[in-house]
Order: structure tokens, then sequence, then C-alpha cells
């Protein structure tokens, strides 16, 4: 009976590029998708930030809809579309809002102002539901995930 290989010590995500090795051959999974990241302040100047892992167009546009941001608490917002598992287009979306209301006092939020800004479509497969990406080196799945720093 032939002898099965050892199987590595290491599992889940750390191991994630080394599974996509078969018979010596490097697959690469090409997937699209769109990320909506923000940091904003939270308690004693403590930060929070909200990421969106989206493939569905309707489904970013309805989070675009109820993003809550202010230029006063949040430190950066941004759209980010990725093509063939690759960064093609990063938009600011902090620079759409606007902070000038007169009387304001600051505490404000609204969903950023998409007038004038073109949300490219997706190209190639899009990221499956489940399926796992690793950005900044922090792996996220579809759908949204929050980290408190």
């Amino acid at each position: 009976m032939p002898e099965l290989p050892r199987r590595p010590r290491t599992t889940g995500l750390r191991r994630l590029p080394q599974s996509l090795e078969v018979h010596g051959a490097t697959v690469l999974a090409m997937y699209s998708w769109y990320v909506v990241r923000r940091t904003s302040m939270v308690n004693n100047n403590d930060t929070a930030t909200d990421w969106f892992v989206l493939s569905d167009h309707a489904d970013l546009l309805r989070v675009l809809d109820t993003l809550d941001v202010n230029p006063s608490w949040t430190d950066s917002c941004a759209l980010q579309v990725y093509r063939d598992s690759r960064l093609d287009v990063s938009i600011d979306l902090l620079a759409t809002v606007s902070d000038d209301d007169e009387g304001d006092d600051g505490d404000d939020f609204c969903p950023p102002d998409l007038t004038g800004v073109t949300i490219p479509a997706l190209d190639g497969t899009p990221l499956p539901p489940g399926h796992p990406v690793i950005l900044d080196g922090t792996p996220l799945h579809y759908g949204s995930s929050t980290f408190y720093n």
C-alpha cells in the first residue's frame, strides 16, 4: 500500500495560498468583488473599521445608501473594486460628504453623495459568498465585518 503524504500542521486561511497548488501547478482563483471600508472614531479616541465585501451591485448600492459618514468622526471611507483578484479602482467616498452645513454641530451623519460617481461593473467571475479574501493582512468573508482598534 502506498504511503500517503503527510498533511501540514497549519490549517485555515494561513494555508490558503499553498492550497491553490495542485500537482505542482499553481491554480489562481480569479474573482471580482467590491469592498467598502470605513474607519471611524468611537469611544475614547479608539477606532472601528467596518468592511463590506460584496459582489452584487444592488447589494453595494444598499450598503452605500445606509452608510453613515461624518467628516468630523470618519477617518477614511473608500470603495475599492477588485477585478481578477487585484485592486483595479479606488474611490474616496469621504470626499463626497459635505461638512459645510451652516449651524452644523458636527454630529450629523449621512451616506455618501454618489452624484457624479461612476461605480464600475464587475468583470469576470463574482466572488462567491463564503469565499475568503485577505485584504491588508485581514481575512474577510462576503458580507460585513467590524474590527475595533
